[in-house]
């Protein structure tokens, strides 16, 4: 009995501990051999291996901005800082120019920058640089600035060698006359006022006269002429200034009429 039951346990707790630990360790997973001889189906693990996410929407990734693009903003920044900057500078400028334009100019102050000879060369004529000088003959020279109000002032510089006269109410008169039906002719009123005795240029004597005449339009305006003489030489010197502008105006064109430079 006891070698029977010493080969039975032997044998059988050999094989089948054998047989059940070695398969379990090394064929986990593996094709295995049933007890009555048939081929086991390898084992499925309990949990497959996890897949990565799939996007939400399809397609592939979607690159960066392409350098062009990339190129045009930073030029687009630049842009604007340089042209911010520019804005800016062109709407300061723009309101101090109507400030002064808005503020009164001082006529004594004014710069008499700009010069102007008769044809003849008997006479200079000396003006700001917003007036602008025209030849109306050899002897006549009409300096003009137009306002913002759609009228002109001018002031009239006149040089004639050997006039018809000698005399300064004499030439006076003729001038006049000829203003007179110059504006008349264009529609115009003209009042003379009466004559009196001057001191053109300060230092030569002759005749002043104010006149007042009105153009088509409407406008009024106001005249101051002086006449004068010297040897052989008629001299004109005259303002005409719309009424309007005649108390801030008149001081500058007195002052142009008195800085003109006659010709020895």
């Amino acid at each position: 009995m006891s070698d029977g039951d010493g080969d039975g346990d032997g044998d059988g707790d050999g094989d089948g501990d054998g047989a059940g630990v070695g398969g379990s360790v090394s064929d986990c997973g593996s094709v295995r051999d049933r007890e009555d001889g048939s081929r086991r189906p390898p084992r499925v693990p309990m949990f497959s291996p996890m897949q990565p996410p799939m996007p939400i929407y399809g397609g592939p990734p979607k690159r960066g901005l392409s350098t062009g693009v990339i190129v045009l903003i930073v030029m687009g920044i630049f842009g604007v800082l340089i042209l911010v900057p520019l804005a800016i500078g062109i709407v300061v400028g723009f309101r101090r120019a109507m400030k002064a334009a808005a503020t009164p100019v001082d006529p004594r102050s004014v710069a008499l920058s700009q010069s102007y000879k008769t044809t003849n060369g008997l006479l200079t004529a000396h003006y700001p640089a917003d007036f602008a000088a025209k030849r109306l003959d050899d002897a006549t020279l009409m300096v003009t600035r137009n306002l913002a109000d759609g009228t002109d002032e001018v002031v009239t510089f006149g040089a004639v060698p050997d006039p018809i006269t000698d005399d300064p109410h004499e030439f006076g008169r003729i001038l006049l006359e000829s203003l007179s039906k110059n504006v008349t002719t264009k529609g115009g009123t003209t009042q003379k006022g009466p004559e009196r005795a001057a001191k053109c240029l300060g230092s030569y004597p002759g005749v002043e006269v104010e006149m007042t005449f009105t153009m088509a339009a409407g406008h009024p305006y106001d005249s101051k002429s002086c006449f004068f003489m010297i040897g052989k030489r008629g001299y004109e010197l005259r303002y005409d200034v719309p009424r309007s502008h005649a108390a801030q105006d008149v001081p500058l064109l007195e002052r142009m009429m008195d800085s003109a430079e006659l010709a020895p």
